[in-house]
């Protein structure tokens, strides 16, 4: 490609750019003005920017703003995001909550992977009839029951924030049920893609298995500590610890390393990113300043990309029979009946306040932008067509949407005043199973 040539096709990808950028952080904010998650609004214009909108409305404009050609640069700049976005998450994570002995958070976190996981076994024989059947059928039920029971931790942590709950006994609760649930999920997801890629050979999936274990252990024990000393060796002052360029070097040559191991073993370069990040997350300077330095970039300018990429294959006209949309009413109430009833019977039987355990279902109902890596995943591996893909694109999208109403319309007095910029809340005496 000549130096013209090379110079318009970076014209087209920088207009892509400014347009995702600019409508997503439109659309982020006027979610934040209706009370809703950013994230709401960021998909949504993944949505619009797509065939479901303004393909819809001007073919020719999408056409133009969305050439074929540049589709393998823009999936490329999604998929960076996707594995700075998880090597954050997998840092982010506090592994403490795994430890904990509530029974309420081991009874959320059980049943809220358990039910909806049922309702997945309930429904994939006839969706897998009706819509998919010519792909494997074990597969197929496997991913559909890992993304009906799938959280978005990252998304219920920016909720609580900005209803400053995170530091409420309901909060801890919730976050510590999502980070059981997430890692599980993540788990079988990882688990579900070795099943695929292996062709459903048993042997080749003990390999892939296998591989993935000894990668995790050579994380945890050998590199993980290594990079922590070094961190504290450089920087004996946490108060004024420093990525440095040298640093970073060797934290990006190990994040990509790791990447490519996890390709090699054929499960996806995300998984490689997300145990990376789980080998640094006990070094919380390092996690600050990874956080300071790049967490805007990548949500602002490359998970918007993954957003649009989403929207792009996302097709609410592919939803034209009566069966298509009996197809997505019954994801949608197994995804919120399983999760959000789930979740919530957890709570109850633990001695939990019906209003306490309602904002618990709530919660851990947020699929988001982790809903929408794993259903891109089972893209991915050819396991969805575009009915079930938009119909679960759209339940990721109206769970999300439902958590803020939700947690607002069952918020006890004390805690809703302090949401809503009231006075301080009075001490809640403490209740049994918290």
């Amino acid at each position: 490609m000549n130096p013209a040539a090379i110079e318009g096709y970076l014209r087209l990808v920088m207009t892509q750019w400014l347009v995702i950028i600019a409508v997503a952080y439109a659309f982020g904010r006027l979610a934040h003005v209706i009370r809703q998650p950013k994230a709401v609004g960021e998909i949504a214009a993944g949505i619009l920017l797509g065939p479901s909108a303004l393909g819809a409305i001007w073919p020719e404009g999408m056409a133009w703003l969305f050439p074929v050609a540049t589709q393998p640069t823009m999936q490329v700049l999604a998929k960076i995001g996707v594995i700075l976005l998880m090597f954050q998450v997998g840092m982010e994570f506090d592994f403490g909550h795994l430890r904990s002995r509530s029974r309420t958070v081991t009874a959320v976190a059980l049943l809220g992977l358990v039910v909806p996981m049922l309702g997945g076994l309930l429904i994939g024989p006839w969706l897998h009839r009706t819509f998919l059947p010519d792909v494997n059928r074990l597969g197929f039920i496997f991913f559909l029951c890992i993304a009906l029971a799938i959280s978005a931790l990252p998304i219920m942590g920016r909720i609580l924030l900005e209803l400053k709950l995170e530091r409420t006994p309901l909060g801890a609760l919730a976050i510590s049920a999502a980070a059981i649930d997430d890692v599980v999920g993540w788990i079988l997801l990882a688990v579900a893609t070795a099943v695929v890629t292996a062709n459903f050979s048993w042997l080749n999936l003990l390999g892939q298995v296998a591989g993935v274990a000894a990668l995790f252990c050579f994380l945890m024990y050998l590199v993980g500590p290594l990079k922590r000393r070094l961190w504290t060796y450089l920087n004996p002052n946490a108060d004024q610890a420093v990525l440095t360029p040298d640093y970073l070097a060797l934290v990006l040559i190990a994040l990509l390393a790791t990447c490519l191991t996890t390709n090699r073993l054929g499960v996806f370069s995300i998984f490689g990113a997300f145990l990376m990040g789980v080998a640094l997350h006990k070094e919380v300077t390092l996690v600050r300043e990874w956080r300071v330095k790049f967490q805007d970039f990548v949500m602002v300018a490359l998970v918007p990309i993954f957003f649009v990429n989403t929207g792009l294959r996302t097709e609410l006209g592919s939803l034209t029979t009566g069966t298509a949309w009996l197809g997505f009413a019954l994801v949608m109430l197994m995804a919120v009946g399983g999760k959000l009833g789930g979740c919530f019977l957890g709570a109850r039987l633990t001695g939990q306040s019906w209003r306490d355990a309602a904002c618990i279902g709530a919660l851990m109902n947020t699929r988001a932008l982790m809903g929408l890596v794993a259903i891109n995943v089972g893209l991915e591996l050819k396991l969805l067509n575009k009915e079930l893909f938009t119909m679960l694109v759209l339940m990721a999208l109206l769970t999300t949407a439902m958590t803020g109403p939700l947690l607002r319309l069952c918020l006890p007095r004390d805690l809703r005043a302090l949401a809503d910029d009231g006075p301080p809340p009075r001490a809640r005496p403490k209740e049994k199973g918290t």
